[in-house]
């Protein structure tokens, strides 16, 4: 029977969408291209000297804009994967060619077409690395020109742009990107998981943590999944399970310095729990799966996550299991009869162990009922 809990944070998945610096980008540009001598004229006012260019995709022609602001702008998601299609077909070469792959995974998405969402979130992550190799290359390169290199390359183009990495504009636009290719890490992991496909999720989590060690999603992500599928095989679950371990443990390390951060403070209250509990349950999960199973700590962890959820049947039932095998039977009878009472994926399993010790201490099932409500009116006190 399969209790696979969801990991509880998937905050940078929904942010694939295109975010507001690229679409305003792109609405700039085109009141250039509609008015080129007064937009010029605009910003040489508002900012004489000290301008800082936009660092952001440019197109390179009024009709590559047009065809891109076409795809943004399409609300249809089949319509929207079309154009998409048709303009990284057309402009191969564009730098809009992330974000309209970017659009592609959030039209499949949309869709309900996780393979599909795999395959163009495999082929966003590419095109987004590009995109950033191909500034920082300018940036290193604008960086050796001279003060007068430049003055003579302004005079033959005046809409020139030179970029500078110190730049706080490059800076953001770097870490909007190292954002995005996180998100789609998490959309291919949350892909294979909708496909059933615990290999792949785990090959690209380790994926994703290779990209960025400390993430907290992947973390959760990764070792949840690792700790809910365990190989059939002893020694390659000994193996996954330690690396489960090791997973779980350093995102509950980082835990705090989360909830403490900016970041955290868009994260609602049941938000942050829902993350401390499956954290903890997780670490729990894993000491249970282990052999020997170290049910002392696992039964820590476990209480500890029912402190952040106290109404988690699936939490319920492996606290109930690890009592059983640590022959704690009135505390496993309380914790499984409070996973039935609280019905979902794990009540059938909870309540076949729950009848079975619960006989072996009655000598019959008369009174089961009552007694499951009777635990389960105790939840959260």
């Amino acid at each position: 029977m399969s209790m696979t809990k969801r990991p509880a944070i998937w905050a940078t998945m929904i942010a694939l969408i295109l975010g507001l610096t690229t679409v305003a980008i792109a609405q700039d540009q085109q009141k250039d291209q509609k008015d080129p001598k007064g937009r010029r004229n605009q910003q040489q006012q508002e900012q004489p000297q000290a301008q800082q260019p936009v660092v952001g995709p440019m197109a390179q022609s009024k009709d590559e804009l047009d065809a891109f602001l076409a795809v943004q702008n399409e609300q249809s998601p089949a319509k929207k994967i079309e154009l998409a299609e048709g303009f990284i077909s057309k402009y191969p070469n564009s730098d809009f060619i992330a974000y309209a792959q970017t659009l592609r995974v959030s039209a499949y998405g949309q869709l309900n077409k996780p393979k599909e969402a795999v395959d163009a979130a495999q082929l966003a992550i590419d095109s987004t690395i590009k995109l950033g190799e191909k500034f920082v290359a300018k940036a290193d390169a604008d960086s050796k020109l001279t003060d007068k290199e430049k003055e003579n390359l302004r005079k033959k183009d005046k809409n020139v742009v030179f970029l500078d990495k110190s730049s706080p504009q490059f800076q953001a636009f770097m870490n909007q990107s190292e954002q995005r290719i996180l998100a789609f890490y998490q959309t291919i992991i949350l892909g294979y998981q909708q496909l059933n496909d615990a290999p792949k999720m785990m090959e690209w989590g380790e994926k994703a943590l290779g990209f960025r060690p400390d993430d907290l999603n992947t973390l959760a992500m990764l070792s949840n999944v690792m700790a809910e599928r365990p190989p059939s095989n002893e020694e390659e679950k000994t193996k996954q399970m330690k690396r489960a371990e090791e997973l779980a443990s350093q995102a509950l390390t980082l835990l705090p310095t989360f909830l403490a951060s900016p970041e955290a403070a868009n994260v609602s209250a049941q938000g942050k729990a829902d993350l401390t509990s499956q954290l903890h349950y997780t670490l729990g999960l894993v000491y249970l799966q282990q052999k020997p199973p170290k049910l002392g700590q696992s039964e820590q962890e476990l209480l500890t996550a029912l402190k952040s959820k106290p109404n988690d049947p699936v939490t319920y039932y492996r606290l109930g299991i690890a009592y059983v095998q640590d022959m704690k039977d009135d505390l496993a009878m309380d914790a499984l009869g409070k996973s039935v009472f609280l019905k979902g994926v794990s009540e059938a399993g909870a309540r076949d162990v729950l009848k079975q010790l619960y006989k072996q201490k009655h000598k019959s099932e008369e009174g089961l009922e009552d007694y499951v409500k009777s635990v389960g009116s105790k939840i959260g006190q």
